[in-house]
């Protein structure tokens, strides 16, 4: 025969809590689990982002001037 299913119990458990205060106990809760990153993976990431951001307005900059070029040899400007 088949068990009940705690999941939904729990489900129904947590459908009952509303208001403003069950809601921060829940967030609070949830902080404790996350797995924040270490000081070093901020660097990482960080340094790996600002690069990709570089990189990409090199790019959008050098089509720029390429469509620019084209448009004024072409006549429009």
């Amino acid at each position: 025969m088949a068990k009940p299913n705690d999941t939904l119990v729990e489900l129904n458990q947590q459908a009952k809590r509303t208001g403003i205060v069950a809601f921060f106990k829940e967030s609070f809760r949830e902080f404790k689990r996350v797995r924040w990153p270490k000081r070093r993976e901020v660097v990482v990431y960080t340094a790996a982002c600002l690069l990709v951001c570089a990189i990409l307005g090199v790019l959008i900059w050098a089509f720029d001037i390429g469509v620019s070029a084209a448009m004024s040899a072409i006549g429009v400007d």
